[in-house]
């Protein structure tokens, strides 16, 4: 299991850098979306924000998932707050994620499920593996 836990880091770590890319290059089809939609209003500048701190967070959560798939002591055990703040991050930092969400659905709903399930699978170790730190391992 620690194999899986390993390679799944460099995997997340894979899907952080992509993100940062992706958020930070004007060119991209996130930045394209934020621009544009910055230039109508300066109100989408919040998820702009948010979606850049989804980022940060997950960055740091990337951190304790090599100390728990390496067993580094000094990043064995996740504060809680980082949890939390990662699960709120996630869920309202992502509105281009969420939109093409809504578009998929639009669609047919398998096309939608298909677009959840595509953003929330390739994450979801990660979410299991900080939880276990925060919650089993601190307690231990």
């Amino acid at each position: 299991m620690k194999l899986f836990w390993k390679i799944y880091s460099f995997l997340f770590l894979a899907i952080v850098l992509n993100d940062a890319i992706q958020i930070l290059d004007k060119g991209s089809h996130l930045g394209v979306y934020y621009n544009t939609t910055i230039v109508f209003s300066n109100w989408f500048f919040i998820p702009y924000f948010l979606n850049l701190l989804s980022v940060l967070i997950n960055g740091i959560a990337c951190l304790f998932l090599f100390g728990y798939a390496y067993e580094i002591k000094k990043l064995s055990i996740a504060p809680q707050w980082l949890f939390y703040l990662r699960i709120l991050c996630d869920c309202v930092g992502h509105t281009y994620g969420w939109q093409m969400i809504r578009s998929g659905f639009s669609q047919s709903k398998l096309a939608g499920f298909a677009g959840l399930a595509s953003m929330i699978l390739p994450i979801l170790p990660s979410y299991l593996a900080q939880w276990r730190q925060t919650f089993f391992i601190a307690s231990n």
